[in-house]
């Protein structure tokens, strides 16, 4: 019995729409737990299926069941638990990197191979079908996506669960790959600042500034709601910088009971961790501890003590024979732990060590007051009379030496070299690579297909319309057929003018879906991206960088330039040097000359000349603003030239004087800041 072509449309909306809200919950949920309990509860329902699994594998190589649903209770134990039975046909699906299809019998002897054919019809219990589909990261299989269904169900709804089961799968592995990039950007992300933390921390060896830098950039690495810092000053440990704090009261008794829980925890140099509760710490830590809460009303105190070595390293958890430099108290003031907030205190803690003994070493060198009073008088001390006149005769001669002897004056710029016919290739419609025919250096002619590119959602439409198109033709027909049949039994026919009306909307229809079906042919032809010129593939290993990926509408591929065609120059003019260079080719009728070399300096220098400055100033990449110029480059220079190389050269502005060529740029900045 087929399907009605109402029934088939609404089914394939039911699919379209799941798919859909299966690709949006990969986007939106926080975890893979989440994601992947919400999508198998959704597909299990959308087949009816028995039951269903998703099996993580775990670090032991064995399998670790993620989440589970089961919707009959005549499902057999074995059929998601994980017994040996079980575990061999997940371990087919990871070996095979495949889906894989079973038949499961409602009960099995235990150690019994699953049977790979339906049951006999009147065999007893019923049987069910496994279907299995690898969850992949990249090229990995990491787990397995399960559902157990009825064996009643017929080979077509099979096939439709299989290919249902490898899209959830794959959406599954997307949802992977962007958890993965979101943990890689925010390790990047900790690493930037705790470089420019590093910095910070060591950029003076004043120990008071060395230690209020601490704690507020520590406050705001750890995220804590208050960071202090303690160090042994005349034998004992004394606060000196509080985050938030300008100056400490050295009298408050929030100080004097930090101070009394840093002097008990000293002799023991152990990590103190808080969380609350004091029913784990000796007598000697939990009188002083609890007065420390008491007075700074926090739910979480962590007291970490700062040991270094004498040759500068550091760690926190060092032994005896390391010096303590320092003790770092952290508070938060509600309940709520940061679960990265134990690494991020190593890190700060070895960051304090380190600082803290530079500070200290140099605070204790022999005779630092009397250095410092030295450099001072040396600084600011007068000159002799002798050496003032002198002085004041050489700087007269180099001020008429500056302004009569003539020289050349250049301007610098660096830029890069690039072939005049290059063209980028762009992605035509979401997709995925399925070939690419070319590498790196390869040589190309013009319409030669570079990339193939497969369309899943373009494949699902073709089959739409063509299924519409054929259930639209059967339709004609049978109209046709009834036209043909009114001549015979007028009794029983339709109105004839109704049947000419049905026939002629139905031909229209036919006619719109032909003109879409070869919308959808042209979509899939260029798939086969092309390449529009002659000349090489520009871009390094196409073939690793393209193959099995999705790409998007507009997304470059691979780009193609004439290496044989003429080149130019790119060159980057900072924006205060552009006006020189504009003033000297509106005084000169010919291009200005350009000289340039490669910036190896392996090679000879070339001269080109002027052929256009651009319009307008840019910004490129948060550097300073500058004007695009492109400069021709003579044939014998070609042959030492590739893509991208980076190429210094001078513009040739005319003869000026030599204090002009030397410091116009400090005029140009000193009548800057006079004028404006």
């Amino acid at each position: 019995m087929t399907s009605s072509p109402e029934q088939c449309g609404e089914e394939w909306g039911e699919i379209e729409q799941f798919v859909a809200e299966i690709s949006e919950l990969s986007q939106t949920s926080v975890s893979l737990h989440a994601f992947a309990n919400e999508a198998l509860e959704r597909t299990v329902e959308l087949l009816g299926a028995a039951g269903g699994s998703v099996w993580m594998v775990d670090d032991a190589a064995g399998f670790a069941s993620l989440c589970q649903v089961e919707t009959d209770s005549d499902l057999p134990d074995a059929a998601l638990t994980a017994g040996e039975q079980h575990t061999r046909l997940l371990r087919s699906v990871l070996d095979s990197s495949r889906q894989q299809s079973a038949v499961i019998p409602h009960t099995n002897a235990p150690g019994d191979r699953p049977q790979r054919t339906p049951s006999r019809p009147g065999g007893g219990h019923e049987t069910y079908v496994w279907t299995g589909s690898p969850l992949r990261m990249d090229r990995d299989v990491i787990g397995v996506l399960e559902v157990v269904q009825s064996n009643s169900v017929s080979p077509a709804a099979r096939t439709g669960t299989e290919r249902l089961l490898a899209i959830v799968a794959d959406l599954a592995g997307d949802f992977l790959r962007r958890q993965r990039l979101k943990e890689l950007q925010s390790a990047v992300d900790r690493w930037r600042q705790y470089e420019a933390l590093c910095l910070r921390a060591h950029a003076s060896l004043d120990l008071r500034d060395t230690a209020y830098q601490l704690v507020n950039d520590g406050r705001w690495f750890i995220d804590c709601d208050r960071v202090s810092l303690l160090v042994p000053l005349r034998g004992r440990l004394t606060a000196i910088a509080t985050s938030g704090v300008d100056t400490l009261d050295r009298r408050s008794d929030l100080v004097r009971s930090m101070e009394a829980l840093a002097k008990a925890v000293e002799p023991s140099r152990q990590w103190l961790r808080y969380r609350g509760t004091t029913d784990q710490f000796p007598p000697q830590l939990e009188r002083p501890l609890c007065a420390f809460a008491d007075d700074s009303h926090s739910q979480s105190i962590d007291v970490v003590p700062l040991l270094a070595s004498s040759d500068g390293s550091s760690d926190v958890s060092g032994d005896a024979a390391e010096s303590l430099v320092g003790m770092l108290v952290l508070e938060t003031f509600d309940a709520s732990i940061n679960p990265d907030a134990e690494e991020r205190i190593i890190r700060i803690a070895n960051l304090c060590s380190s600082a803290l003994r530079s500070a200290i070493d140099y605070q204790s060198l022999p005779l630092l007051s009397l250095a410092r009073w030295l450099r001072r008088t040396i600084r600011y001390g007068g000159l002799q009379r002798r050496k003032l006149v002198l002085a004041t005769v050489a700087v007269v001669l180099a001020i008429l030496a500056l302004r009569l002897i003539p020289a050349t004056h250049y301007v610098a710029a660096e830029g890069e070299a690039q072939p005049l016919i290059q063209r980028n290739i762009y992605a035509p419609m979401d997709g995925e690579v399925v070939e690419v025919r070319g590498g790196h250096d390869e040589s190309v002619t013009a319409d030669q297909i570079l990339v193939v590119l497969r369309s899943r959602d373009l494949e699902l439409e073709l089959e739409r319309l063509q299924g519409e198109y054929q259930t639209t033709e059967k339709r004609l027909l049978a109209i046709a057929s009834a036209r043909v049949q009114t001549g015979f039994d007028e009794a029983s026919a339709r109105v004839p003018g109704q049947l000419a009306a049905e026939e002629q909307e139905l031909k229209q229809q036919l006619a719109s879906l032909q003109t879409q079906i070869a919308l959808v042919r042209k979509q899939r032809a260029s798939l086969e991206v092309r390449s529009p010129i002659g000349g090489r593939i520009l871009t390094w290993d196409p073939e690793d960088l393209l193959a099995d990926r999705p790409v998007q509408r507009g997304q470059l591929l691979v780009s193609v330039a004439d290496l044989s065609g003429p080149w130019v120059l790119e060159l980057l003019v900072p924006d205060r040097s552009v006006g020189h260079v504009i003033s000297a080719q509106r005084i000169e009728d010919a291009p200005l000359n350009v000289s340039f070399t490669l910036a190896t300096g392996s090679s000879p220098t070339y001269r080109g000349s002027l052929k256009q400055i651009a319009g307008r100033t840019e910004v490129l990449d948060q550097q300073q603003a500058s004007t695009r110029v492109l400069v021709s480059v003579p044939s014998e220079a070609v042959e030492l030239l590739r893509p991208g190389t980076t190429i210094k050269a001078k513009f040739d502005c005319g003869r000026r004087s030599l204090g002009f060529v030397w410091l116009h740029d400090l005029f140009e900045t000193v009548r800057g800041w006079i004028l404006f």
